[in-house]
């Protein structure tokens, strides 16, 4: 790929066949149990599958790390992170609050981002420096300031949840949706609790184009490049700028 915007394109294309393929998986869908207890369906394996292939065709070499299959490191490459499904239970369901994301990194940053709600018919896409939009349209920049009583905070995770926070508690089950609507500013922010980088890159990569504030709990700021190893982040903040948010305490 010559440059961001051309490996964006070719991302969002593969975003959108992905979802068409776990709409056709429903209806022959399979729900399983994890060993963790988290449901897994054929739609999961057959996207992940699916983008496996499509995208490591882009970036020969790249390593992958998607959430049915496995892990394989960053290379030179780059690194191709990918949850098939985001929001599987709401999936398997019927409801529409679920996801297809993926993020492309290369020197130990996020460069391109795709975030697919199917159901809802939202596509958001992102590339490092060229800003975000949805479903082709550009998006506008998160306003920066407080968090007021009255707007919407996203927790992905409530038991990270303390007294103090601000705003009114929303909890949709997905990242992915809570993270697509603080990009077109439904809910003015998010924390996400017990995500691996796979879960999050795309809808990082989105917000932080659009003038997010992504930081951890105590105050740091989010470093995708400390979360590329088989593990899962420390809590984290994707809100505006200047916001009202007690930072200063991680947990």
């Amino acid at each position: 790929m010559g440059s961001w915007d051309e490996l964006l394109q070719a991302t969002v294309d593969a975003t959108r066949v992905a979802g068409e393929i776990a709409i056709e998986a429903r209806k022959h869908l399979k729900p399983e149990l994890k060993p963790d207890g988290s449901i897994v369906t054929n739609g999961d394996r057959e996207v992940e599958e699916y983008l496996r292939s499509a995208l490591l065709q882009l970036t020969p070499g790249a390593g992958f790390w998607g959430e049915e299959f496995g892990y394989s490191p960053p290379t030179e490459d780059g690194f191709w992170l990918v949850d098939p499904i985001d929001g599987t239970s709401n999936y398997r369901f019927g409801q529409p609050l679920w996801g297809v994301t993926i993020g492309y990194m290369q020197g130990g940053r996020l460069r391109v981002g795709t975030l697919s709600l199917p159901d809802l018919g939202i596509m958001l896409a992102a590339a490092d420096g060229l800003g975000a939009t949805c479903n082709g349209g550009s998006l506008a920049q998160i306003p920066p300031g407080a968090i007021s009583d009255e707007q919407l905070i996203g927790h992905t995770d409530l038991r990270k949840m303390r007294a103090g926070f601000p705003g009114k508690v929303r909890h949709l089950g997905a990242f992915v949706v809570e993270a697509a609507f603080v990009a077109r500013q439904q809910i003015r922010a998010m924390t996400a609790g017990r995500v691996k980088l796979y879960d999050a890159a795309g809808g990082i990569i989105i917000c932080r184009e659009l003038g997010a504030d992504i930081r951890h709990f105590d105050g740091t700021p989010f470093d995708e490049s400390l979360w590329c190893e088989d593990k899962r982040c420390m809590p984290f903040l994707i809100g505006p700028r200047d916001s009202n948010f007690p930072f200063g305490s991680e947990g």
